[in-house]
C-alpha cells in the first residue's frame, strides 16, 4: 500500500486542493464576473504588447494568451537577454532546453491588467535596447 501511495501517478495527481487555494479560485471567479473591465484591460495590454514586440522585430510565436514568448532560438543569447532585461528592471525569465526544443529558447513574459501604459512602454523600451545590444533585432 505504501509504495502505491508514494509512487502511483493517479494517486499523486488526484489530491484535493487546500481550502485556501479553493477560496482564492472562488474569489478570482467572482472578480472576473463582477469586474469585467479588468479582463478588458488585460486583453488591451496583451494585444498592445504583442503588436509592439512584433513591430520591433521579435518573434512572439503563436501565443493567444497573455503569456507571450519571445523566441530567440539560441540558449546562451536567451539567458544573456533575460539577465540584461533584469538589469534594466524588467523581469522576464529564460526558457531553454529541455523545457523547449534546443533551437526554440525563449524569453517568457506575461502581461497583466495591473500593467500601466508607462510600465509597458518601459518594458518595450528595454526589449528594444537589449535586442539591439545583443544583435537579436536590427536597428
Amino acid at each position: 500500500r505504501d509504495i502505491l501511495t508514494q509512487r502511483s501517478r493517479p494517486f499523486l495527481f488526484s489530491t484535493s486542493h487546500p481550502p485556501a487555494v479553493a477560496a482564492a479560485c472562488r474569489e478570482a471567479i467572482r472578480v472576473m464576473e463582477q469586474e469585467p473591465e479588468l479582463l478588458e484591460r488585460l486583453w488591451t495590454n496583451t494585444r498592445r504588447f504583442k503588436a509592439e514586440l512584433a513591430r520591433l522585430g521579435f518573434d512572439t510565436g503563436r501565443s493567444e494568451t497573455p503569456i507571450t514568448p519571445i523566441i530567440l532560438g539560441d540558449t546562451e543569447t536567451t539567458i544573456r537577454f533575460s539577465k540584461r532585461l533584469f538589469e534594466e528592471g524588467v523581469f522576464a525569465t529564460s526558457v531553454v532546453f529541455p523545457t523547449v526544443a534546443l533551437d526554440r529558447a525563449r524569453i517568457r513574459t506575461i502581461v497583466t491588467a495591473a500593467h500601466t501604459d508607462e510600465l509597458l512602454d518601459r518594458a518595450l523600451s528595454s526589449f528594444d535596447a537589449v535586442g539591439r545590444e545583443l544583435g537579436v533585432i536590427n536597428g
